[in-house]
């Protein structure tokens, strides 16, 4: 098996990446904080005690349990090898499900390519596996050749902890069947001068033919695609399906492979699974956290945005409850909408078990360009307006919250209060003692004119004024914090503004007065 990639020169031909996912059956359905600790996992071929084991992931495997065992047997294999607090995970054929995450895959590989397609079957009813196929000759230049092409998209992939076998040729039916040899091991990148060799010592298991074609092969004696090849052709084509010489003259690059390209979808739809019900809010923002990502990424591929969408939770014996988030102006930001959900989940009380979460989008725009201006305009006021109003929403509900009205004082703009500062703060040997509080500050008084970028600890000893003004944000505001707020001044005369955590800890500069 050769590793080495393809030369420059080939970098503008076609050159096809096929990705196969194995395990997709399973990969499909298991929340995103269960992939880093698989657990066994079976697909089950029936229903009752008649079910078979159609497939199983590798956690599975490495317990005993194989393809074509009863449940029963699956089972006892579990419990013989297996800790108790490691389930077996019995799953149901949902071709659904794959189909929905592959499309999402196609639409997250379309970064990398202008051209994804899936595998077609070689005959009606022969599943080919779950997989995408790239073409990926066409953009290497923009990446840096075919190797770093997959390189990115290899490492891209790291993160979802996905089993993946991954081969390229140029033509589309070798870099599939060359990709189902790959277990383990790196990327097979197959040059145009291995390609014959390469094709030809494949084992015929690894082809996507009817069980039937490779049973009856099996009987002369011929286990590898070379020896098929080299069958007299008429007597071959009299005695098999005409398929099979088309498909066989795609695998050795004399016929092409036709292809559909993955249209991307119009809207955004995306569901999660639980294994075990769950209505904890943060289990379930856990659970939302992948639909959301997901979100982000589709937005940015497109350059567009979003202001609100629809969060749905399913249940096991009650109608699905329907959450909507808002945001004040359209976006692509995650947290944001993490926060808006956890208020939502929080205000709605105790919800019934949920076993599914689907988060669909379909109103998109194009962002806004601009930025905030140093004196808040009308339109800024507007939008933190808007944000407070959907905030308001997310934790009171929608019935309870219409319209926002002005109303003097009833939630000032700062809300903080002053205390004293203790006699003995920042004496040291170097300075002078500690003026006596002025009460003619007030709070305000000493905002600094500069802001730093970043915190600072003092370079030269400190001179405290006035008093400590302490600042508590509550859950309306965006960003909450706790903390103490000081002027003060530099030996050398530099007036400074100070601040420290309220938990405690030294004193900071956060800005200049002058």
């Amino acid at each position: 098996m050769s590793t080495e990639l393809p030369s420059r020169s080939s970098a503008h031909e076609p050159y096809w990446l096929a990705l196969r996912f194995p395990e997709a059956w399973f990969e499909c359905r298991c929340p995103e904080q269960e992939r880093h600790h698989r657990p066994p996992a079976v697909l089950l071929d029936g229903g009752g005690r008649s079910s078979r084991v159609a497939a199983v992931n590798r956690v599975a495997a490495g317990l005993g349990i194989e393809i074509g065992q009863s449940l029963a047997t699956a089972r006892s294999r579990h419990r013989a090898n297996a800790t108790a607090d490691t389930p077996l995970r019995c799953l149901g054929v949902d071709h659904r499900a794959v189909e929905e995450w592959l499309a999402e895959w196609g639409e997250w590989a379309l970064t990398y390519t202008s051209r994804v397609s899936r595998p077609p079957a070689v005959r009606s009813g022969v599943d080919v596996g779950a997989g995408l196929l790239l073409e990926i000759g066409g953009s290497a230049a923009l990446f840096g050749g075919i190797g770093a092409v997959v390189s990115r998209l290899l490492e891209a992939l790291k993160p979802w902890q996905l089993v993946v076998q991954v081969a390229g040729a140029s033509p589309p039916r070798v870099a599939w069947a060359l990709a189902a040899a790959v277990a383990d091991e790196p990327p097979w990148l197959c040059r145009p001068r291995e390609q014959l060799a390469a094709v030809s010592r494949l084992p015929l298991a690894f082809i996507d033919w009817p069980t039937t074609w490779i049973e009856r092969f099996a009987e002369l004696g011929l286990r590898r695609l070379g020896e098929v090849r080299r069958l007299p052709r008429d007597g071959l084509g009299m005695r098999t399906d005409p398929l099979l010489l088309a498909d066989l003259d795609r695998l050795f690059a004399a016929r092409d492979w036709p292809l559909a390209d993955l249209v991307p979808p119009a809207r955004y739809a995306r569901e999660v699974s639980l294994w075990d019900p769950a209505s904890q809010v943060d289990r379930l923002l856990l659970l939302a956290r992948g639909p959301l990502v997901g979100l982000s990424e589709f937005l940015h591929r497109r350059r567009l945005a979003v202001a609100n969408f629809v969060v749905w939770l399913g249940h096991e014996e009650r109608a699905s409850t329907r959450l909507e988030v808002a945001t004040a102006e359209p976006g692509r930001d995650e947290r944001l909408w993490q926060e808006q959900l956890r208020l939502q989940l929080e205000s709605a009380g105790q919800l019934a078990p949920v076993t599914q979460l689907r988060v669909e989008a379909d109103h998109f725009v194009a962002p806004r360009a601009g930025q905030g201006s140093l004196f808040a305009d009308a339109d800024e006021r507007g939008r933190d307006e808007r944000a407070l109003f959907h905030r308001l929403q997310a934790r009171l509900g929608r019935p309870a919250v219409s319209r926002l009205q002005d109303v003097p004082s009833l939630i000032p703009m700062n809300r903080s209060r002053l205390q004293p500062l203790p006699g003995q703060q920042g004496r040291s040997p170097r300075t002078r003692p500690v003026e006596p509080p002025d009460t003619s500050l007030l709070p305000g008084a000493f905002r600094p004119l500069w802001w730093l970028e970043k915190p600072r600890r003092p370079d030269a000893p400190v001179h405290y004024h006035g008093h400590i003004e302490r600042i508590e944000t509550n859950w309306w505001a965006t960003a909450e914090e706790s903390a103490d707020y000081c002027a003060g001044e530099l030996v050398g005369g530099r007036a400074v503004c100070l601040r420290r955590e309220r938990a405690g800890g030294d004193w900071q500069v956060i800005g200049l007065d002058d």
